[in-house]
């Protein structure tokens, strides 16, 4: 079974860094040691500030999607009962 390596980045990320699921699932399977396992499936990388979604490989090829996280729109009315974040 092939699952999709999806990385969320806040709105203002210009860069990421994350592990392939993929790879890591590998290494497991394969009784490989963790430290080895990360090492392998590191990705880096830079998204634009106006890209919503990004495609790019691992070391090893498997694709990583990079999304966007977009903050939700505030509320129409200020409710005193719910947590403001600024």
């Amino acid at each position: 079974m092939t699952r999709t390596n999806t990385v969320w980045v806040s709105p203002g990320a210009t860069s990421f860094s994350c592990l392939c699921e993929t790879c890591l699932e590998l290494a497991r399977s394969d009784g490989s040691s963790f430290i080895d396992a990360v090492r392998c499936a590191s990705v880096r990388g830079l998204v634009p500030a106006e890209t919503d979604v990004a495609f790019v490989s691992c070391p090893a090829g498997h694709e990583v999607v990079v999304r966007r996280n977009h903050r939700p729109a505030p509320l129409r009315r200020r409710d005193t009962r719910q947590l403001q974040i600024v």
